[in-house]
C-alpha cells in the first residue's frame, strides 16, 4: 500500500482516473482459528504476518473439537442453548484472536456460518432459515447481539461495530442458499436484507459488509451493485480456475457501481508436488491479472490430514513457500481495482 508520506516534489501522485492510487492484498481463511490452542494460533498469525497477509477470514460457528486434526478445542455456538439464548463463548474468543491478529497488522473478516444441522436448521428448516419471518427476525436479533450486545473485554468494553480498527468486515451468512442455485435466485433479497441489518448496527462504514460468496459467476448478481442493497463488496468463491470468464465484467460493474469485489475463497488440491505449485502459482496470476485482492482457503498449523475436498495448506509447511511469496507479489501490485485502504487501516 502506498503510504500517505510517498511525495515528489511536495506533491502527492494522482491515479488516472478510474484507477485506485491502492496495492492490492492477500488474506487467508480459517474457520476455527479461535479454537486453536494460543502457541498454534500465534503460529498461523506470524506465517500470515511473514507473508504480508492482512486479513483473517473466520466463523462464528459452533465446532467440535480436533478441527483438521488441529488441537483446536470444542466451542459451541453462539445459540447452541436455544435461539436467542447467547453464549458468548464463541465471541470471547473471537475478542482474543483480533487482539493477537491486529498486534501482527491483521484485521478480521467475520461472518455466520449455519448450515443444515445447526439450531435455525432444526427448527426452521434449511429454507425456512431464509423464508420464514420468525427466523428472520431471530437471526437479526443475533446480528445485533454479535455486534452491539456483547463488548470485547480486552478493548475497553467496545463493541465489535466500534473496533474498525480490528475488524475488515462482515458477512452474516457463509455461502447463503448454496444447496439451491433457483432457490437462491428467488431469494436474493435476503442477503441484501441481512447487510442493511448489519450496517443498522454498525455505522463505520470502513467495516465493510460482504455477499458470503459461493459459486463463483453465479453469486456476482446485479442486485448487489444496487445503491439499495446494502452490500459493500461481492465475494467470489472459485475453485474452477474460471476467471477469465466473468472477473472482467464482474470488476467493471462493481467499479461502475462504486462498490468492490474480492476473491474471498480459492484453493488449489493436494497432493503437494510440481503439478499444485503451477496450480496456485497460475490461480493467483490468474487473480492479478484483474489487481483484486485474494483469501486463501485455508491455512491450518499443522500437517495437511487429508480431508475431503482438500486445499488445505500447512503455515511453514508444504506450499507454503509458494503462497506466501505469491502474496508479497500480489501485495505490490500498483494501482488496484479498488482502494481497500481505509478498510484495512488499524
Amino acid at each position: 500500500m502506498l503510504g500517505l508520506g510517498t511525495l515528489v516534489l511536495s506533491f502527492f501522485l494522482l491515479a488516472p482516473s478510474g484507477v485506485s492510487a491502492a496495492n492490492s492484498f492477500a488474506g487467508a481463511n480459517n474457520y476455527y482459528a479461535y479454537a486453536l490452542p494460543e502457541s498454534d494460533r500465534i503460529t498461523l498469525l506470524d506465517g500470515m504476518q511473514a507473508a504480508g497477509m492482512k486479513v483473517l477470514r473466520t466463523w462464528v460457528s459452533g465446532q467440535s473439537a480436533g478441527q483438521k486434526k488441529s488441537d483446536s478445542v470444542a466451542v459451541p455456538d453462539l445459540e447452541a442453548n436455544g435461539i436467542g439464548n447467547y453464549d458468548d463463548t464463541i465471541l470471547n474468543l473471537i475478542d482474543q484472536l483480533m487482539v493477537d491478529a491486529h498486534a501482527r497488522g491483521i484485521k478480521l473478516l467475520i461472518e455466520n456460518s449455519l448450515q443444515a444441522g445447526d439450531i435455525y436448521g432444526r427448527t426452521y428448516g434449511v429454507e425456512g432459515f431464509y423464508t420464514s419471518s420468525v427466523a428472520i427476525n431471530a437471526f437479526n436479533q443475533r446480528i445485533t447481539h454479535i455486534l452491539n450486545i456483547h463488548k470485547n473485554s480486552l478493548l475497553d468494553d467496545q463493541p465489535w461495530s466500534e473496533l474498525g480498527g480490528y475488524i475488515f468486515g462482515y458477512e452474516a451468512q457463509n455461502e447463503p442458499m448454496i444447496f439451491d442455485q433457483s432457490f437462491f435466485l428467488d431469494h436474493l433479497s435476503w442477503i441484501c436484507d441481512s447487510a442493511l441489518q448489519i450496517r443498522n448496527n454498525v455505522g463505520d462504514t470502513n467495516q465493510l459488509i460482504f455477499t458470503g460468496g459461493g459459486s463463483a459467476a453465479s453469486r456476482v448478481q446485479p442486485i448487489f451493485f444496487s445503491s439499495s442493497c446494502a452490500i459493500d463488496v461481492v465475494a467470489v468463491h472459485d475453485y474452477n480456475d474460471d476467471y477469465d470468464n466473468f472477473m472482467s465484467s464482474a470488476t467493471s460493474e462493481a467499479k461502475a457501481a462504486g462498490k468492490k469485489l474480492l476473491v474471498e475463497e480459492w484453493g488449489s488440491l493436494a497432493p503437494s508436488g510440481s503439478a499444485r505449485t503451477a496450480n496456485i502459482e497460475s490461480n493467483v496470476q490468474k487473480i492479478n491479472n484483474y489487481k483484486v485482492p485474494w483469501f486463501y482457503w485455508e491455512l491450518i498449523t499443522n500437517p495437511d490430514p487429508g480431508e475431503g475436498q482438500d486445499y488445505e495448506i500447512e503455515v511453514n509447511g508444504a506450499d507454503w513457500s509458494t503462497l506466501s511469496s505469491l502474496a508479497d507479489t500480489t501485495a505490490a501490485i500498483t494501482n488496484a481495482a479498488f482502494d481497500f485502504s481505509a478498510s484495512l487501516a488499524l
